[in-house]
């Protein structure tokens, strides 16, 4: 109904360049050829997490991040013989790889703090005490802690968690987002990609209002018989009547609708394609994965590609994108957790190799070349598959096909001792 008196005021009011369509009308035919753009949905301003995570690219790009990193094993390391291996007696290593408190699992802990880094630009995570000892690994809830950077402390009022008080800085874990103030404090990911947000969510609801009017026919009311005023000869009580009429009509499920006095009724019709409004999201989407350094595969944006790019893509990924943000959080755990006095001793690190793990035919050349190159014994690729060792599986191997360039074998000679063990024949 308001649509229909909208659309009239429109075309009224054309000579004085209120509406949105024109009007022509020929010589010696008083009928109205109008072309009006349909009214468009309100823009969105997406300024918060609650907003951009409506935005399925949004949604996908967080989870691919939060989802990953949580994904990889968190280790601590001891140092032994000059190389470090897992050490699962320390006290840390319960709290990493299990439990780090009474509410979360590691995976619940690391993929919400995640989250917060990149909604919210920082993650804090308490370290609850007892007895001097690290006891719990505490992800306070949001909005619950301030940062004083001028005095290098942490005010927590977090009643979900029970924790409250003033900190200093070595009892609290800080991950960060990308910074503005020199690193101090990190800046939600929303706040960078406000206006890309923006752009994709009024899209998105653009293409909402579209669908949800598309089972509608719509149309405008116009001057049809000849010798008539056409409809601006008509009062708006008529005009609204026959409009009113003709959508009840029509909303009832009739095809063929009569058109009394002077009105003729137009079908309009809007194809979103020709309004490039499909375009604009594909591109939306585009635009929300460089914010946030997800490659468009993995948010299924539909890019034609190819095995060789796809690998390259996910390359990128992992060294432009995830890596940057495992250093930052393996430097922050590392100074948080591990006291300087051992710290030439201990480290925590993420095992990426799970990373770079794709198809078998793949991780088969990876572990083969390892073997032959003495990086992987028997019993370690065992190990990584979960089988048990064998005997003789500890044995490092290497490849007999190459030798150093000057060798005698390579010129063709045999070596000294090879001459010495040769038979004598005298």
């Amino acid at each position: 109904m308001k649509i229909f008196n909208i659309l009239t005021r429109q075309i009224r009011s054309i000579s004085e360049g209120l509406g949105n369509g024109s009007i022509a009308q020929n010589q010696g035919n008083t009928n109205a050829n109008v072309r009006i753009t349909s009214v468009p949905a309100q823009p969105v301003n997406v300024n918060s997490s609650e907003k951009a995570m409506q935005l399925a690219a949004v949604y996908r790009c967080v989870s691919i991040l939060s989802g990953t990193i949580a994904s990889l094993p968190l280790l601590i390391e001891r140092k032994q013989d000059g190389y470090f291996s897992v050490d699962e007696r320390h006290e840390l290593y319960k709290l990493l790889v299990r439990r780090p408190n009474l509410r979360q699992n590691s995976y619940d802990l690391m993929q919400n703090a995640v989250i917060h880094v990149v909604l919210a630009g920082n993650a804090y995570i308490f370290i609850r005490r007892t007895w001097g000892e690290i006891s719990e690994l505490i992800l306070c809830a949001p909005n619950t802690v301030t940062y004083d950077k001028f005095r290098n402390i942490y005010k927590i009022c977090d009643p979900i968690n029970r924790v409250n008080g003033t900190f200093e800085a070595d009892d609290v874990i800080h991950l960060k987002n990308k910074s503005l103030d020199g690193g101090y404090t990190g800046v939600s990911t929303i706040y960078y990609g406000s206006r890309v947000l923006s752009i994709g969510g009024s899209a998105d609801n653009q293409a909402l209002h579209l669908f949800q009017n598309g089972s509608k026919i719509k149309g405008i009311v116009s001057g049809a018989k000849e010798g008539t005023q056409g409809i601006a000869g008509m009062t708006d009580t008529q005009t609204s009547s026959v409009a009113e009429r003709i959508e009840n009509e029509l909303n009832s499920g009739r095809g063929i609708v009569s058109v009394s006095g002077d009105a003729s009724f137009h079908q309009l019709s809007i194809n979103p394609i020709d309004s490039q409004l499909l375009e604009q999201m594909k591109h939306s989407i585009l635009e929300i994965c460089r914010m946030f350094g997800v490659h468009p595969d993995k948010v299924f944006a539909g890019q034609p590609t190819n095995y060789k790019a796809s690998e390259m893509g996910q390359v990128s990924f992992l060294t432009d994108t995830l890596l940057p943000i495992l250093k930052q959080f393996e430097a922050e755990l590392n100074v948080k957790l591990i006291p300087d006095s051992v710290s030439h001793l201990y480290r925590i690190r993420y095992d990426i190799d799970v990373l770079y793990q794709t198809d078998l035919a793949t991780q088969i050349t990876y572990m083969k070349g390892g073997y032959e190159l003495g990086l992987f014994t028997t019993n370690h690729l065992r190990a990584m598959k979960g089988l048990p060792p064998v005997p003789g599986g500890d044995t490092v191997m290497t490849s007999c096909n190459v030798a150093p360039i000057d060798s005698p074998k390579i010129r063709g000679e045999s070596s000294g001792e090879n001459k010495s063990e040769l038979p004598n024949n005298e």
